[in-house]
């Protein structure tokens, strides 16, 4: 199975950290998020990696190369202009293949297990999901038993940023900048055609400075 790491963000919340290089190359405890990222991947047997490159996005390659100096085999899909998380899954749909993978950007750092992730007969992408944040209060959807919805009775729950999706999902023709949520796992979820799960683990996706500090403050407790 592959994983496409999305890495090509401005990383704005994070300036001026983010001024002269990738958020994904932030250091946490001596390590760039994104090495965090690969390593947990690893760990779970995922090792085919792509990744989205766009600001700064030299120094990752420069970084990490094709990967062999960290276990695993890395190709990078350099974007242009910024193409947003669902143009820049599409944009690297003829590297990722024909099979089934992850989705997860580059600065969530987790202990997710990675090989709970399955489809089902017939769904083309199944979402983790977690409690609210503070930074997302209302959240993004409801899970009808295991499907995801819009609309539902109970919690509303907020999207990880972690996924397993088939590549028949997307429109190959679609071009330019889009988001997954809106133009691709929102249309698809109304369909019946994803899933999801409550992750009750612990999940930290890296957006201000205080995020840096949690998760900074948790793995000094490890």
């Amino acid at each position: 199975m592959k994983a496409f790491i999305l890495a090509a963000g401005l990383g704005t919340r994070l300036l001026p950290h983010t001024s002269k290089k990738p958020k994904c190359l932030i250091e946490i405890d001596g390590k760039p998020l994104l090495l965090w990222t690969i390593e947990r991947l690893k760990a779970f047997g995922i090792k085919d990696l792509v990744i989205n490159l766009f600001h700064e996005g030299h120094q990752i390659e420069n970084f990490f190369g094709d990967g062999s100096d960290f276990d695993v085999s890395i190709e990078y899909v350099p974007e242009k202009v910024l193409l947003g998380t669902g143009g820049g899954v599409t944009n690297a749909l003829n590297v990722l293949g024909k099979e089934p993978f992850v989705i997860l950007s580059s600065d969530v750092w987790t202990d997710f297990n990675f090989c709970h992730l399955s489809l089902n007969s017939e769904i083309l992408a199944h979402l983790v999901l977690i409690e609210n944040p503070v930074h997302n209060p209302d959240g993004d959807m409801f899970l009808d038993g295991n499907l995801v919805n819009l609309e539902g009775k109970g919690k509303s729950l907020t999207f990880s940023g972690i996924a397993l999706v088939d590549p028949k999902l997307f429109n190959r023709d679609k071009k330019g900048n889009y988001e997954l949520w809106t133009e691709v796992f929102l249309p698809a979820s109304k369909k019946g055609l994803v899933t999801g799960e409550l992750f009750k683990g612990d999940l930290i996706n890296i957006n201000s400075q205080k995020d840096l500090e949690k998760l900074d403050a948790y793995l000094a407790e490890e």
